[in-house]
């Protein structure tokens, strides 16, 4: 999904289990400034399947192969929620070949400051929502999950961000990603990636309901250590989202990208 023009790029990575599709509010937004591209991971929408284990690593060569496949001046990555870590995998790569990327944008990022995602409650949760996706698509129930959570997308765009997201191929790319969320957290929170030098923006999202609430405070206070620990990065409040910030703020998260590629500083 290419929208825009000119010779700086702006890349948006989605989280697990979405169709890339879900970030077309923002992907209008910054097609009117510069050039954005928005893509299906492999298994979604018309991509094909990857055999191979669907790990970070794996994640951020598939991200590297879109990006090379646009050439740019100036390149700004933006992942949401689980695409956090595969854009941060991928700048780190391109810095250290000599060719940083002009900044980052981590939208409610799964962030490994948040002792959450290594619970006992959470390895259990992930390994019962891994092993039911396929079924739950065969039985036609994996898009209906989907609009619910992607509720802020009406009409044609969300029906597509439904079908996309809950084939049975996409099913099964998302379980195959979801077995590797925590040992991939688990090797950045051990080995943290040299990203110092890399204009940073961490959006969270400060909405939370009485059923997410320690979980948002978690999250909330992950990010804030995320932005400490990067001497660039700067903590961006989205007071009006939870976690789907791209469908309920994309003006927030377009206007950070390209403030990014201008250069410009910001004090939150």
């Amino acid at each position: 999904m290419v929208r825009g023009e000119g010779n700086d790029l702006v890349v948006l990575e989605a989280g697990l289990g979405f169709s890339g599709l879900y970030w077309g509010p923002v992907h209008e937004r910054l097609g009117e400034r510069v050039r954005v591209v928005a893509y299906e991971r492999a298994g979604f929408g018309g991509s094909d399947p990857d055999g191979a284990p669907r790990d970070l690593a794996r994640l951020a060569d598939d991200l590297e192969s879109v990006i090379a496949a646009y050439p740019h001046h100036r390149l700004v990555l933006v992942g949401h929620s689980w695409g956090g870590a595969v854009v941060r995998t991928v700048a780190a790569r391109l810095a250290r070949r000599g060719s940083p990327v002009h900044g980052v944008v981590l939208v409610d990022q799964a962030d490994e400051h948040s002792d959450l995602y290594f619970s006992r409650l959470t390895t259990m949760t992930d390994r019962m929502q891994a092993s039911s996706m396929v079924p739950l698509a065969r039985l036609r129930l994996l898009a209906p999950l989907t609009r619910m959570a992607a509720a802020g997308l009406d009409g044609a765009l969300g029906r597509a961000v439904a079908e996309a997201s809950s084939s049975v191929s996409a099913a099964r790319s998302a379980s195959e990603e979801l077995r590797h969320v925590t040992p991939g957290l688990s090797e950045l929170r051990e080995n943290p990636l040299p990203l110092d030098d890399v204009p940073m923006r961490v959006v969270s999202g400060q909405k939370s309901t009485w059923l997410d609430r320690s979980i948002r405070r978690s999250l909330v206070a992950a990010h804030r250590v995320t932005a400490s620990r990067n001497r660039q990065a700067t903590f961006v409040p989205a007071p009006d989202s939870g976690h789907m910030i791209p469908l309920t703020e994309p003006e927030l998260v377009a206007t950070e990208a390209l403030d990014l590629l201008r250069g410009e500083a910001t004090d939150r």
